[in-house]
C-alpha cells in the first residue's frame, strides 16, 4: 500500500493506492482532516487528528510500505524532517518522501506539461514547471509578509474594511450580523491563537455569496491584480501564458481569477481545489 499525502496549512487529504490500481481517497465528502505547516503547526496534534480518523476509517492503512507527502511549509531540509517525523508517528516502518505543497500541484495539474503553476488557498505560492523540474524565482512570504490574494490576505483586507468602516452598511450587516465582527475577539484569535492564517482566510468564505455586490468585485480583484503584477514581475511571458492553479480560493474564486490574469495575458489551462486525483494518477503510472 502506497499512501500519499497533500497537506495544507489547515487541512489534509489521503489516498491509499492499492498495488492492483485501485486507490481509496480521505477524507470523503462532508468530513475534515487536520492540515500541518511545519514551519508554525504541532505536529503532535496533526499526528493524534490523523490517528483517530484512520483507526476507524482506514484499516487499509496498516499494510502501508511506501509514504509520500505533499506539504506546505517543506520548503527546506529542516521542515520536511519534521513533517516526516510527525508522519513517521502514525507509520513507523514504511520510507517517507517529503515535497512540497508546490511539487504536488505541479505533478498533480500540469506533468508532463509546462505551465506556472499556482496554489492560492489559505497560504499563495507559486512556481514555473518545465515538464521535469520546478522553478520558484518568486520567495514564498508567509501570510504576514506576502501570500497576496490568498484567504489569509483576503480575509486581512476584509476585517480592516469592516473595523475600519469601509464596507457598504448593509453588506456589512449580511457579512457580520448585528453584533459582529467582536474587535476583541478577532484580535486575539488572530495574535494569540495556534493558527492566525486559519483564523483570517475563514472570513473569506462570507464574500463567496456576496459575489455580484460591488465591494467584494473590488476586493476580489484588487488582490488578484496585485498578485498577477507579482507574477509578471518575476516570470517571463513564456513562462506565465498559461497557468495550472489548485486550492479554495483559486477554485471558489475561479471566474473572477480567470479574467484578472487574462487581463495580463495569462490564461487559467485547469483550477482544481486540490492535486491529490492527479498525483494518484502520476504515482500509478510511475509503477
Amino acid at each position: 500500500m502506497h499512501v500519499i499525502g497533500e497537506v495544507g496549512g489547515s487541512s489534509s487529504r489521503w489516498a491509499f493506492l492499492a498495488q492492483d490500481g485501485t486507490f481509496r481517497i480521505l477524507p470523503t465528502k462532508g468530513e475534515r482532516l487536520p492540515g500541518f505547516n511545519p514551519l508554525s503547526g504541532d505536529g503532535t496534534v496533526f499526528a493524534q487528528g490523523l490517528r483517530e480518523q484512520f483507526e476507524g476509517t482506514a484499516a487499509e492503512g496498516r499494510t502501508v510500505t511506501e509514504v509520500t507527502i505533499y506539504g506546505a511549509g517543506c520548503g527546506t531540509e529542516e521542515r520536511k524532517q519534521r513533517m516526516q517525523a510527525a508522519v513517521r508517528t502514525l507509520w513507523p516502518e514504511p520510507h517517507i518522501t517529503v515535497g512540497t505543497d508546490l511539487l504536488g500541484a505541479a505533478l498533480g495539474l500540469c506533468a508532463p506539461e509546462q505551465g506556472l503553476v499556482l496554489i492560492l488557498g489559505t497560504g499563495m505560492n507559486t512556481g514555473y514547471f518545465d515538464g521535469q523540474r520546478l522553478h520558484c524565482p518568486m520567495p514564498s512570504l508567509g501570510y504576514i509578509l506576502g501570500d497576496d490574494a490568498s484567504g489569509a490576505d483576503i480575509g486581512r483586507n476584509l476585517l480592516q474594511d469592516a473595523f475600519y468602516g469601509r464596507i457598504p452598511e448593509q453588506l456589512h450587516l449580511a457579512l457580520f450580523g448585528v453584533e459582529g465582527p467582536d474587535l476583541d475577539g478577532v484580535l486575539e484569535r488572530i495574535h494569540r491563537g495556534p493558527y492566525p492564517a486559519r483564523e483570517l482566510a475563514s472570513y473569506t468564505v462570507r464574500i463567496a455569496g456576496h459575489l455580484s455586490e460591488p465591494y467584494v468585485q473590488n476586493l476580489l480583484q484588487g488582490r488578484i491584480h496585485a498578485l498577477a503584477e507579482l507574477i509578471v514581475r518575476f516570470y517571463p511571458v513564456e513562462q506565465r501564458r498559461e497557468v495550472v492553479a489548485t486550492g479554495s480560493v483559486a477554485y471558489g474564486f475561479r471566474e473572477v481569477l480567470a479574467e484578472c490574469f487574462l487581463d495580463r495575458g495569462m490564461t487559467i489551462r485547469a483550477v482544481e481545489p486540490d492535486p491529490l486525483r492527479g498525483l494518484v494518477q502520476y504515482h500509478q503510472q510511475l509503477r
